[in-house]
């Protein structure tokens, strides 16, 4: 019990200085508080959120706006050149929704390189973005996306293929003091 108080108490703290100013700061908190492995050149701002220590993977030049939540608890894995507009979600952890007791479950998420979840995207448990593919905005992924599909609606559905050559190149993107 104790031990979880603490536990819950750490990641607050973590949350907590994950809203102050300093790319740098969020970036140094994410490797070594939160112990995440972050690429080169990537953009963190203010007001990620993080469910866990460990278990979060995000790839070089990607970029991770205000307000999304980065749900690890059971592995999330984000490609280079993704971009993960405001508050955007990816769960990993939800309930058996047969199980007599309620019980919780774990499945990794995983984002491909080069996609982009646009605001308000939610990606479920268990789902693979693929690499170039975009979730539009307030679109639920339950399933996976194929590469260089965008998708859209609850739930979400194929609406056109993109251009494998989009996104090729992410500018990086650090507004001073945020």
């Amino acid at each position: 019990m104790l031990a979880d108080v603490l536990y819950a108490s750490y990641l607050r703290c973590c949350n907590a200085l994950l809203r102050l100013p300093g790319h740098a700061l969020r970036i140094a908190v994410l490797r070594h508080l939160v112990r995440a492995e972050v690429g080169p050149g990537c953009a963190i701002e203010r007001g990620v959120r993080i469910t866990v220590k460990g278990r979060l993977t995000i790839g070089a030049g990607t970029v991770v706006n205000a307000g999304a939540l980065l749900d690890a608890r059971g592995g999330l894995a984000i490609g280079e050149r993704v971009n993960l507009s405001p508050e955007v979600a990816v769960l990993t952890a939800d309930h058996d929704p047969d199980s007599p007791a309620f019980e919780g479950r774990l499945r990794a998420v995983a984002i491909g390189d080069r996609a982009w979840l646009a605001t308000r995207a939610l990606v479920l448990p268990g789902t693979t973005v693929g690499a170039g593919a975009i979730v539009a905005a307030g679109a639920v992924a339950t399933r996976d996306v194929p590469d260089d599909t965008i998708v859209a609606g609850n739930p979400a559905h194929p609406v056109r293929a993109r251009s494998p050559e989009a996104q090729r190149s992410l500018e990086p993107y650090r507004r001073f003091l945020h």
